[in-house]
């Protein structure tokens, strides 16, 4: 069953202005999120830092006062420090992800604007995989996964309807990306058959003249010697 393409974007722009709007705002968010990404990272290796130097100055504490290893206050410095180490990964995680999408929107800024579906297919590509990562976070629960657990793994009925809510939008965008990038696939193949149909019938139209210029030569009456 062939899927159906769009034929605009929400009534108003045309596919080809739809995917401009979207490549620019896509742009706009995702510079917007990996600022915010590499604020949130130097706050969190700060609190990083003070958590293990907090930890640090707990243990010897309790090594001068001998007091045992597993006092409260150690396990709990120790579980702030597994947080904080778990926070950070996870940011790091997410700038990646931010700046592999900032690089797919450019493309696809690009892309639109040249007419050229090769530029659109990175955005297509990581778009559908941020789709299915949403998708997931809302069945697939692991509470020890905190990219899983941002995404709505530990999160309530509101949060987790949210998410959907987001994954149905940027759906709706990619399939708007997808029927322009099918569309001028469609468009480049039938250029490609009109050159070739028309490189076909000059080549015809020049074997037939050359075929009647020979014909015309040898129709001519030669010069007879005497």
């Amino acid at each position: 069953m062939k899927m159906r393409l769009l034929q605009g974007c929400m009534h108003i722009f045309n596919l080809r202005q739809g995917t401009i709007l979207i490549a620019i705002t896509q742009l706009i968010l995702s510079g917007f999120t990996m600022m915010l990404m590499v604020l949130a990272l130097a706050h969190a290796k700060e609190i990083g830092e003070l958590v293990a130097r907090d930890t640090e100055d707990a243990l010897e504490r309790e090594a001068m006062e001998e007091i045992s290893p597993k006092h409260m206050n150690t396990k709990r410095m120790d579980v702030a420090h597994h947080l904080a180490t778990e926070v950070l990964y996870s940011l790091y995680s997410g700038l990646v992800i931010t700046v592999i999408h900032f690089v797919s929107s450019i493309l696809l800024l690009y892309g639109s604007l040249m007419n050229n579906r090769h530029f659109m297919a990175p955005w297509i590509t990581v778009m559908m995989t941020e789709i299915v990562v949403g998708i997931m976070s809302l069945f697939l629960v692991q509470q020890d996964c905190p990219f899983i657990a941002i995404l709505g793994g530990s999160a309530d009925i509101g949060e987790r309807l949210f998410v959907l809510f987001i994954t149905i939008v940027n759906f709706y965008i990619w399939f708007v990306v997808y029927s322009t990038y099918k569309t001028l696939e469609g468009k480049n193949k039938g250029l490609t058959h009109e050159v070739y149909f028309f490189k076909k019938q000059n080549a015809t139209a020049n074997g037939s003249v050359v075929g009647e210029n020979i014909k015309t030569q040898n129709g001519v009456s030669q010069p007879i010697d005497v």
